[in-house]
């Protein structure tokens, strides 16, 4: 649940959290700062500097720009309840409610003032009931003692399953009998795996592959800031493509991979605010689209006829874009709709299905979209599923890691032990 001092972090897609604000100045170059982010850090000055009434313009602003941000609707909600507004207030957490957030607030001492208020009990039961368990979730496969970070997994007709370790530097080959083998070979050249994408007609499984902290054996002199996307031969694992980024073109970290109708590769870079094109035969990445209100862009997800693609942005929501014309467009949010921190996106059935895990609760998504408008179903939520991370479909199941690994090397002070990783799936 969103704890008294909740400030949204957003994932560089290592799930290395860091605030907003630090990346957009380590990126500086390239990001421009959003006019929601400038109002919310001109809303804390003022509070900082005992101006409330300023505040609370700044806040109003940002939730007009970002309707569905949480960390906006608390700070809003607070700062009502400052100003002696608890309406104002409870209906700022009321929406929150509506979006399917959760939180408690007797938790929270700067809403203590509105506990007396006739509405309080109501909003506070409805935001509570949001944490509370939903859907059917059922263990898939088991990728056993694993010491790595498990981050995403592609599955193929025969049963194969393939799994992009971060850490460890490799991609794991599961087979359709449970037996378990590295599909690449040992390599401390190969940098940590992120994104998987199979490509059966050419015989080759995508990999992007990038240079982070938590990657085992790391070397900041010689590692920060490279990313590769890799083609591996589906028979032997060998390296048959390796497309570098264009040289000093910043840093980056390369996660989705998604095959594009025009046989292209498309992936989508966390630390700068880019997509990425491999075009067929292409000896080098190209930056496809480059917009400077990406914030933390992670899944990718085309249209069935590959027209639009869709990009989560950590820190932003979902983009439309629109292929031929490269136009990026933010989804608005419906009522019931809250798109920050979506990991994963996937299509299916005219919709996308969701993975976000740096929500109140973590939840698995349901997403219509007309006429720019965002809605959404829960179709699972769950504590448990904080660490998940991408998924795939295997007929009408949505099949997912449940426990990727990021939440035990964030904080670690010592090598956690290893555990086993659990595909978790859902019945759509």
């Amino acid at each position: 649940m969103l704890p008294p001092t909740h400030s949204l972090q957003f994932r560089v897609h290592t799930r290395v959290l860091l605030t907003l604000l630090v990346a957009l100045a380590t990126v500086a170059v390239l990001w421009a700062e959003p006019p929601y982010r400038a109002a919310l850090r001109q809303a804390a000055e003022a509070q900082k500097a005992g101006n409330l009434p300023v505040a609370i313009e700044h806040l109003e602003a940002v939730r007009a720009l970002r309707p569905d941000y949480p960390r906006a609707l608390v700070a809003l909600a607070r700062a009502y309840a400052a100003a002696q507004r608890p309406a104002d207030a409870l209906a700022v957490l009321e929406d929150a409610a509506r979006r399917g957030l959760a939180a408690n607030l007797s938790r929270d001492p700067a809403l203590s003032s509105l506990k007396d208020h006739p509405d309080f009990a109501r909003v506070s039961a409805a935001l509570l009931a949001n944490a509370e368990p939903r859907g059917t979730l059922a263990p898939a496969q088991t990728l056993p003692a694993q010491s790595g970070i498990i981050e995403s997994v592609a599955l193929d007709a025969q049963g194969n399953a393939y799994f992009a370790d971060v850490r460890e530097r490799c991609i794991w080959h599961r087979a359709a009998d449970g037996s378990l083998r590295r599909f690449t070979a040992e390599d401390r050249k190969l940098l940590g795996a992120f994104g998987l994408a199979l490509d059966p007609a050419r015989g080759v499984l995508w990999a992007s592959t990038s240079a982070v902290p938590v990657t085992r054996g790391y070397d900041a002199a010689s590692e920060k800031g490279r990313a590769v996307l890799i083609a591996f031969d589906l028979a032997t694992g060998r390296a048959r493509e390796s497309l570098a980024l264009p040289a000093a073109s910043g840093e980056h970290v390369l996660g989705t991979i998604r095959l594009g109708t025009d046989g292209a590769v498309y992936a989508s870079d966390s630390s700068s605010p880019v997509i990425w094109r491999a075009a067929p035969g292409a000896t080098q990445l190209e930056a496809w689209l480059e917009h400077t209100e990406f914030g933390s862009l992670q899944g990718l997800a085309f249209s069935a006829d590959g027209r639009t693609l869709y990009a989560a942005d950590y820190a932003n929501g979902i983009w439309s874009i629109d292929v031929a014309t490269k136009t990026p467009a933010l989804l608005r949010p419906a009522a019931d709709a809250a798109l920050f921190g979506i990991d994963d996106l996937q299509y299916r059935d005219g919709s996308l299905i969701a993975v976000q895990n740096g929500s109140s609760p973590a939840r698995i998504l349901r997403i219509a979209i007309a006429d720019g408008v965002a809605s959404a179903e829960v179709l699972a939520r769950s504590p448990d599923l904080a660490d998940a991370a991408t998924g795939t479909f295997v007929g009408s199941q949505f099949v997912f890691i449940g426990n990727s690994g990021w939440a035990l090397h964030e904080r670690a002070t010592e090598e956690p032990p290893p555990r086993d990783v659990r595909l978790i799936s859902l019945t759509l």
